[in-house]
């Protein structure tokens, strides 16, 4: 039976909707190939767009080793970031009995500073996507696995699942981030005042501009563009940390900020 990209976001849709467990991937709804899992996930995009708001940014995973040896998996992907789940500040709460699993990772979080021409000569690079960059801040990227298996995962199950980005914690905006060495920073993952992970920004395809890079190059592949005021985060410097139900956990990246993400039961 031939793939249905409709069908596929369908389930894919009653599965948020009913925050089911989906420890791998039923056979029917996995396609052969990369882009169709992104023709799934622009389809099952537009079904959670009326409730969850419209794409401000996308998150870059698959970009460092400790993510690597974690699920397996090591080709970058990307997920749309949506407005509703976008919380600024620093500090968020979220309720426990709205999550499968919830995971956290630390990330440099860059704002894209000006629209990106949409034909250029060559690829972009660090170098060439730098003068595009209008900003840099520390930030929890939510993690909604539901419950993955990660022995049996696979790269096109988290494209079609919008990158498993379940909300973005943003740091308050440093007004010096200039003055930080992006590609040498260290941070931290800390449970209730213990820390439980500690990561550089190096581990992350080496710069974090080498993955709005890599974004720029992927989504003028798929015809997409990238516009001033767009956020991406960047990839984790740490493995998913998952977070106990009932506790507190802090991420810091020096120079960029501290977030606080509270899992509440109620």
């Amino acid at each position: 039976m031939a793939f249905n990209v409709a069908a596929t976001a369908r389930w894919l849709d009653r599965v948020d909707r009913n925050r089911a467990t989906v420890g791998w991937w039923p056979k029917p709804h996995m396609p052969a190939d990369e882009r169709t899992a992104y023709r799934v996930q622009d389809a099952f995009l537009k079904k959670v767009i009326p409730r969850q708001g419209k794409v401000v940014g996308y998150k870059i995973g698959l970009t460092a080793p400790a993510i690597w040896e974690q699920t397996g998996l090591r080709s970058p992907a990307y997920g749309p970031i949506r407005a509703k789940r976008v919380f600024t500040g620093g500090k968020h709460t979220v309720r426990a009995d709205r999550w499968t699993r919830l995971g956290a990772e630390l990330e440099i979080v860059l704002t894209v500073g000006a629209d990106l021409p949409r034909k250029t000569a060559k690829p972009w690079d660090r170098e060439s996507i730098a003068d595009y960059v209008g900003g840099a801040q520390a930030g929890f990227e939510l993690i909604e696995d539901r419950g993955a298996d990660y022995s049996r995962l696979t790269a096109f199950a988290l494209i079609m699942d919008l990158g498993w980005n379940g909300g973005s914690l943003l740091a308050k905006p440093p007004r010096d981030w200039r003055k930080v060495d992006l590609g040498a920073l260290e941070g931290s993952i800390a449970f209730d005042g213990e820390v439980v992970a500690r990561g550089k920004s190096s581990d992350v395809l080496g710069h974090c501009y080498n993955s709005l890079a890599w974004l720029a190059n992927k989504l003028a592949e798929h015809g997409k563009p990238l516009k001033a005021g767009t956020i991406v985060s960047s990839g984790s410097m740490v493995a998913c940390q998952f977070v106990p139900a009932g506790s507190t956990a802090v991420g810091r990246i020096e120079g960029l900020g501290e977030v606080t993400l509270k899992h509440a039961l109620k």
